[in-house]
């Protein structure tokens, strides 16, 4: 599967906007003045707690001391019962063994200016982001009011996306468990399937607009004869055809 590139963008551009992730000779903030907060935001995905133990151990192998966590997404911004969780290299040392997030997720919250005033107040200067489009498209509107501010904030955001569907990303994480985990499925309907007399095992897999669960899962499992997904057209004009293509294999 091919994604498609960019029409109205020479690739060669596209690409220049692209910077890998990586270690950086030169930094902005000095470590010593940035107060970091991560947020979580949104529905589980595997692999949140991974990031969040990455970013501090990150953080402090470029120095920065200061560090917590928000706890359940955007609303630790505004509740004042739900106070800051100070992170370190010790706190977060485990935290990959475990499943969910340390810091708790939920959807919605407080207005973007309600965010960036308790930003300011406690003198949050780097803020980490994970969650999917809408916790973006809040981390967008985060930085622009910071902008508007005048004040120097830098908004990191971490997609959050188990389909893989992100371009120039090489893998989004929860991506590897997911496939591990469809392929249970794929298993089982294969075995009902082969048990039967002309036996058809059919799994529907996760995947908002986008096949690579299901494509990768298949690949890996071995048993699949046909694996549709959205990025491909398939006998929509007449879904017998499937079936058809399938009782060929069989006569193959």
């Amino acid at each position: 599967m091919v994604m498609q590139k960019p029409e109205k963008i020479p690739i060669q551009i596209a690409a220049s906007m692209v910077q890998r992730a990586g270690p950086r000779e030169n930094i902005y903030f000095r470590p010593e003045d940035v107060k970091a907060a991560i947020v979580t935001c949104g529905g589980l995905c595997p692999g949140l707690n991974d990031v969040i133990r990455l970013i501090v151990i990150t953080l402090e192998i470029y120095g920065v001391k200061n560090i917590v966590g928000i706890p359940f997404g955007y609303r630790g911004f505004s509740d004042k019962n739900l106070p800051e969780i100070p992170l370190s290299r010790k706190v977060v040392q485990n935290i990959h063994l475990s499943g969910g997030s340390l810091l708790g997720v939920s959807r919605g919250g407080p207005t973007v200016t309600e965010i960036v005033d308790s930003m300011e107040e406690r003198g949050i200067n780097m803020l980490f982001v994970l969650g999917g489009n809408g916790t973006h498209a809040g981390a967008n509107a985060i930085h622009n009011e910071c902008v508007k501010r005048r004040m120097k904030v830098a908004v990191v955001g971490v997609p959050k996306t188990i389909d893989n569907d992100i371009l120039h990303m090489d893998k989004t994480f929860g991506f590897d468990t997911a496939v591990e985990e469809a392929q249970r499925a794929i298993n089982s309907a294969y075995i009902e399937a082969h048990s039967a007399y002309h036996g058809i095992g059919v799994v529907k897999l996760m995947g908002r607009s986008s096949g690579f669960i299901a494509m990768q899962a298949s690949l890996a499992s071995g048993q699949v004869d046909i694996c549709l997904i959205p990025e491909t057209e398939y006998y929509n004009d007449d879904p017998s055809r499937l079936f058809s293509a399938r009782f060929l294999r069989w006569e193959l």
